[in-house]
């Protein structure tokens, strides 16, 4: 019985560590080889603009999140198709990694930045979406980065404006 529980969770565990892992990587990676220097570029920051940290702490929660999501989509692999929402996975995962070194090469212009967040806003609740048809409790899952994604767009866009 603890043999099949165990095996059962291995899915959540990789997905969840892996995804925070390769997010975290590609950050040291980002900031290691596309160095972003604030007093280079002088934005206004609108008084909604939270501090630096509050989106390191933000995506340590969502990458584990996002993987759990995945993990309970990946549990059902063997009943249905789950190409799709894998692809979508995919897609998002590889956006959120682009997002720092684009950032950072783009000296934090708050028009890319606000388009980027668009993308990420649009992936996420697709994302979300897809996970619904699967899995409730992978689209529970999803829900802080569809939370989080619109909040994030209305911060870049008030950034945007701004400068």
């Amino acid at each position: 019985m603890k043999e099949n529980m165990k095996n059962g969770n291995s899915p959540l565990v990789f997905f969840s560590v892996t995804t925070f892992l390769v997010g975290q990587l590609m950050g040291l990676i980002s900031f290691i080889f596309f160095p972003y220097n604030p007093n280079n570029h002088f934005l206004i920051y609108p008084s909604i603009y939270p501090p630096k940290w509050v989106f390191i702490i933000v995506w340590l929660i969502l990458y584990p999140c996002m993987g759990l999501s995945i993990g309970y989509i990946y549990k059902l692999r063997k009943q249905v198709d789950i190409s799709g929402v894998l692809i979508a996975y995919i897609i998002m995962l590889t956006a959120n990694l682009m997002f720092l070194p684009i950032m950072n090469l783009s000296k934090g212009n708050p028009g890319i930045m606000t388009f980027m967040d668009f993308s990420g806003m649009i992936s996420a609740l697709l994302f979300s979406w897809l996970c619904f048809k699967y899995s409730k409790t992978a689209f529970y899952w999803s829900l802080p980065l569809s939370i989080w994604m619109p909040i994030t767009f209305i911060i870049k866009v008030a950034l945007w404006t701004m400068n």
